[in-house]
């Protein structure tokens, strides 16, 4: 399934959409994975292994690469990773432009940055390359 659009906002409603989202979409090679988390392999002293699930939740992790983006696309980016101080506080993400309401829609998320850092990097004058990875907050 290929991602129409992609918002971030700090409201679950996305009112402030347009102040954290850039104007171009990410690379159309983004990384959509589902990951199982608490669930534990151990392995006997004879080699059968046996799978322990303290819970069994799914959760969705997105990596998007914006290249190409102008200085102001790429402020807004930066400017979500300072309000959210990184890992610290949780915002929403829409791969509808918030059409659907809440954070609880099947295109609206709850999200956190997986990473305390922002790698940016300015691929020629004023124009910027910037990668983020985003995991479902549970």
């Amino acid at each position: 399934m290929a991602i129409a659009s992609v918002h971030f906002a700090t409201s679950s409603n996305g009112s402030d959409k347009d102040t954290y989202s850039p104007d171009q979409n990410p690379q159309i090679n983004a990384d959509t994975d589902t990951i199982y988390d608490g669930i534990t392999l151990r392995k006997t002293l004879g080699g059968k292994s046996f799978a322990v699930a303290n819970h069994q939740t799914k959760r969705r992790r997105r990596k998007f690469v914006y290249e190409n983006i102008s200085s102001a696309n790429k402020t807004k980016l930066e400017n979500l990773f300072n309000q959210v101080k990184g890992r610290l506080t949780s915002f929403y993400y829409s791969e509808d432009d918030f059409n659907n309401s809440g954070a609880d829609s099947s295109k609206n998320f709850e999200v956190r940055f997986v990473n305390d850092v922002l790698p940016v990097s300015e691929t020629a004058y004023n124009v910027f390359s910037v990668e983020i990875e985003i995991e479902e907050q549970i």
